[in-house]
C-alpha cells in the first residue's frame, strides 16, 4: 500500500485499518483497501485480495485499487463497480484473479450499499452481538470476461461497527471457513471500547495458519 495518509475524517463515521503482509522480506502483499469520500459525498469502503502475495500480487493490487477509485467517481453502485472492475482484472492485468467487497456509505441515511466478488461478507457488531451479513452472489474478479453482481443495503445505527477483512485473518488448514468465521464472531463480540483496540484484538486472537496477507477495515458509526 502507499504510505499511510491521515485518517479519513467524515462526520459521524470513524475508520481504522490494520494491514499485515505475509512476507517479511519485502513487506508487500496482494491485499488492499480503500476508504475515500467521493464527489457525491458518499464514502467508498472496500477490501480486496489478489491471488498470491509478494511483488507480483502487489503490482496487480495497485492496478485494481486505483481502477476502482477512478470508476467510483461515476456515481455507479457497488454491483456495477465490481462488474467494471472484473473487466479490468480479466483484460488489463494479465488475467489476475481477486476477491473484493465494495461498499458505499451514506452518512445522512446511515446506510451501506454493498456487493462482493467471491469475498467473505462483512461482519456487523451491534452492542453485544456480532453477525456476518447475509452474503450476496458475486463471482471472483477476473475469472470470466464479463460478470454480473448483486448488491444489497444494510441499515446501520449509532454505535454499530462494521468489519471488512481478508481471509488471511481467519483461514486455517484444519477447519472449515464456517468454523473460522464463527471464531471471528466470538472474538468480535468481546469488543473493547475503542475501534483501534478492537482491530488490535482481532489480529492478536487470529488463529489463521495459512501465512496469507491480512487486512482489516473497521467502520464505526457515531
Amino acid at each position: 500500500m502507499p504510505p499511510a495518509q491521515a485518517p479519513l475524517r467524515v462526520s459521524g463515521l470513524q475508520v481504522a485499518v490494520r494491514y499485515r503482509p505475509a512476507e517479511t522480506e519485502h513487506l508487500v502483499g496482494g491485499d488492499w483497501y480503500d476508504a475515500v469520500v467521493l464527489p457525491s459525498g458518499l464514502v467508498l469502503l472496500c477490501v480486496g485480495d489478489v491471488a498470491g502475495h509478494g511483488i507480483e500480487a502487489a503490482t496487480s493490487m495497485v492496478v485494481l485499487r486505483n481502477a476502482l477509485r477512478g470508476l467510483a467517481v461515476t456515481g455507479a453502485g457497488p454491483a456495477q463497480l465490481l462488474s467494471w472492475l472484473n473487466i479490468v482484472a480479466h483484460h488489463l492485468t494479465g488475467a489476475v484473479t481477486a476477491t473484493a467487497v465494495c461498499g458505499l456509505y451514506d452518512g445522512e441515511r446511515r446506510t451501506l450499499r454493498w456487493a462482493r466478488a467471491g469475498h467473505l461478507p462483512p461482519v456487523l457488531v451491534r452492542e453485544a452481538d456480532a453477525t456476518a451479513l447475509p452474503p450476496v452472489k458475486g463471482l471472483l474478479l477476473g475469472a470470466v470476461p464479463e460478470a454480473r453482481y448483486e448488491e444489497t443495503e444494510v441499515q446501520l445505527a449509532a454505535g454499530d461497527t462494521l468489519l471488512m477483512y481478508t481471509d488471511g485473518l481467519i483461514e486455517r488448514r484444519d477447519r472449515s471457513v464456517e468454523e473460522s468465521l464463527s471464531h471471528l464472531l466470538d472474538t468480535a463480540r468481546a469488543a473493547p471500547s475503542t475501534l483501534d483496540q478492537q482491530l488490535d484484538r482481532l489480529l492478536t486472537y487470529s488463529r489463521s495458519d495459512t501465512d496469507d496477507d491480512t487486512c482489516i477495515v473497521g467502520i464505526r458509526v457515531a
